[in-house]
């Protein structure tokens, strides 16, 4: 069932890269929410759905926001699943925008088995062996590494891998040697960036780019801080309202766990834990610098 070509998988493969919400006691479904119907570029939805209320105008709206894989940072209703708003924290290719009524892409089509989109190599039979710009990258835009919600500043802090890919969809005979069905070559070095964004809204606030990968996620504190950590091996402070960056370090092996902050005999930590799998390292394939970086896995330990 290669990956890339939504023909071996027709149809919007429901409850695929979707949002699901269960009633722990009857293991009832409440609801559900499809980001990328019947989508053939890995956006699935694996990264963080975090909680926030929204307490405007007198009352407390329970909401639950995504920054997704597929470049769009969404909040849905938490109790119903109902659809609110989705505005990109990066750049997009594949599709020209989501419908802010239904919560779809833009050419979502009903009546179609194979979703063309933007035209993003879409396996329809003419995009076959046609390279194509896709943004994000196979890798997603906002992957497992987790974002960071503030209750001090009511943002949220979104690690973004910035990265494109040149995606090219392979013929049948070749299909059979390859599970994706084609081949996704990155478009030039794979950068991160610190994307701010107001959870209620989707207004992004700052973006702050990085040279290097965020592959760890973000830590926001109660004391104004913003934590991340790159691929290069740079762990970074950031001030949580100005956005300016507080301070760095650099260890010399790269990053791919989130940071944590714990209280010991009074004083406040930040720990972080170093090491890159095979897949984080990938991300590195066109970054000449590190190519000969040591990889090793140790927990480094700041004072606060």
């Amino acid at each position: 069932m290669p990956g890339f070509d939504a023909n071996y998988r027709p149809g919007d493969n429901l409850f695929t890269s979707s949002a699901i919400s269960w009633n722990p006691d009857s293991g009832v479904m409440n609801w559900y929410f499809q980001y990328t119907p019947g989508g053939m570029w890995d956006y699935d939805a694996t990264g963080p759905h975090i909680l926030v209320e929204d307490r405007t105008n007198g009352s407390a709206r329970k909401l639950v926001v995504h920054a997704g894989r597929n470049g769009f940072l969404y909040a849905l209703e938490r109790d119903s699943g109902h659809f609110l708003f989705a505005k990109p924290h990066m750049e997009v290719t594949w599709t020209s925008g989501v419908d802010q009524h239904t919560g779809r892409p833009l050419e979502y089509d009903p009546d179609r088995d194979v979703q063309t989109y933007a035209g993003i190599v879409t396996s329809t039979g003419w995009g076959r062996g046609k390279a194509q710009k896709l943004c994000p990258s196979t890798y997603g835009g906002a992957n497992f590494w987790p974002p960071s919600y503030s209750e001090r500043t009511r943002l949220l802090y979104i690690p973004v891998l910035t990265g494109c890919v040149e995606l090219t969809t392979y013929s049948f005979e070749r299909k059979k040697k390859n599970w994706r069905g084609g081949n996704a070559e990155p478009l030039g070095r794979m950068e991160g960036s610190l994307t701010i964004a107001d959870p209620f809204t989707g207004e992004i606030k700052a973006q702050r780019q990085m040279r290097y990968p965020i592959y760890s996620g973000a830590l926001s504190t109660g004391g104004g801080l913003v934590f991340i950590g790159l691929l290069d091996g740079t762990f970074a402070a950031f001030d949580d309202t100005s956005f300016e960056q507080l301070w760095s370090i650099n260890v010399g092996i790269g990053f791919a766990a989130p940071p944590m902050t714990f209280e010991a005999d009074g004083r406040q930590y930040v720990a972080i834990l170093s090491g890159m799998s095979a897949i984080a390292r990938a991300q590195l394939a066109r970054t000449p610098e590190l190519h000969n970086q040591p990889n090793q896995t140790m927990l480094f330990v700041f004072g606060l």
